[in-house]
């Protein structure tokens, strides 16, 4: 027996190369986008100001590939869609709809409301189950809600092991409030220039998934002279 890894090799390389090319080509709009409202408000404003995030290591990179996939798998296989894709923009924040999805025929019944889907280990399904959307679906899905004025919104979960499906809906007025705090926060802090780290919730705190962990511990001096530093590059 042979083990050939050229095969492996060759699509660990395109995939690589896709997300080099992807973020090289990327231009930030200047404006909050709606998947980022649960992240820290440092993390908001480096990625708004265009500063580079953490390098993506090839075995996530094929993750989030697997993960694209199923999601849009499930997104062909949802009965009633209206459209999808829908760009949105509400207080200076922006996003793209997953789909708009007529209920109708759903458990409980209510119109035409915004629906955001997230692929997910069997792991992570597990805890889904236990407690719901994680905030930080909630507060993106909320603001498609709130973008397109529907009192409700759906997170639709799909184990990416078995193509398990678990769908939460929510009341927009319940997360209402929260998101515009974020998006207040946040214009607050633009016109003052990237602030210390603080973390929402307790996984932000780990160097393992920060997305710019060259920030995370620098004082607020520390962080000024960086950003004059960069700009002069």
């Amino acid at each position: 027996m042979k083990n050939d890894k050229y095969l492996d090799k060759f699509i660990g390389k395109q995939i690589t190369e896709a997300n080099d090319t992807e973020r090289a080509n990327h231009k930030s709009s200047g404006k909050l986008s709606a998947s980022i409202l649960g992240q820290p408000l440092q993390w908001q404003i480096l990625k708004v100001l265009g500063f580079p995030q953490r390098e993506i290591d090839e075995y996530t990179l094929r993750k989030f590939v697997r993960g694209k996939d199923i999601e849009t798998w499930i997104l062909s296989r949802i009965p009633n869609v209206v459209s999808k894709g829908d760009f949105v923009e509400y207080r200076n924040c922006v996003g793209y709809v997953d789909a708009m999805v007529d209920t109708k025929d759903w458990d409980f019944a209510d119109g035409v409301i915004p629906a955001e889907v997230k692929s997910v280990s069997n792991l992570k399904f597990k805890k889904i189950l236990k407690q719901g959307a994680d905030r930080s679906h909630k507060l993106q899905a909320g603001f498609y809600a709130i973008s397109k004025d529907s009192p409700h919104f759906a997170v639709i979960y799909v184990a990416t092991d078995d193509l398990r499906v678990e769908t939460y809906v929510y009341e927009t007025k319940d997360i209402k409030d929260e998101i515009n705090g974020i998006i207040t926060r946040f214009e607050e802090q633009k016109l003052k220039g990237v602030p210390i780290f603080e973390a929402v919730e307790d996984w932000q705190k780990s160097k393992l998934y920060n997305n710019f962990p060259d920030w995370s511990e620098l004082t607020q001096e520390e962080i000024n002279k960086k950003v004059v530093e960069l700009n002069k590059k």
